[in-house]
């Protein structure tokens, strides 16, 4: 598993249990990578990515949101919700990363900790948004 999965189901795993728990995700994360034995670069990339999501919460919800088509963000599950933002975030504010891979490594996670067809809506959002992005179109 490369560093960069490695890191981004550790930003997944510790943002769903601040989600579902209403938690410290500072506590969360230090508990997530304690139990994974997690160290260096992946710890770092997580972090960063986990902090960029917490602050960016509010924003990544309306991109999400404006994307959808007849469905309400509060009928997303979480998990998904989670992916989404993990690659919102990649996407905005590590450039230095391709897009397809961003987009193919939500996929791959979504089918890891989600349902059957959530790698189709993942991709779905993803790609919608991911062109406006790196074309500058989104702030």
């Amino acid at each position: 598993m490369s560093r960069r999965r490695k890191a981004r189901e550790i930003a997944l795993q510790t943002l769903y249990a601040v989600e579902v728990s209403s938690g410290d995700w500072e506590k969360a994360f230090q508990e997530n990578v304690s139990r994974r034995r997690s160290t260096g670069e992946s710890v770092e990339y997580a972090d960063a990515l986990i902090r960029r999501v917490v602050k960016e919460n509010e924003k990544l919800n309306s991109m999400i949101e404006e994307t959808l088509e007849n469905w309400d963000l509060d009928r997303i599950s979480i998990v998904d919700l989670v992916i989404l933002k993990v690659a919102l975030v990649e996407l905005i504010y590590f450039p230095s990363t391709s897009k397809n891979v961003i987009i193919n490594e939500a996929i791959e996670v979504a089918h890891r900790f989600s349902s059957k067809n959530a790698g189709d809506f993942i991709n779905g959002i993803l790609d919608k948004l991911s062109s406006r992005i790196r074309s500058g179109q989104v702030d």
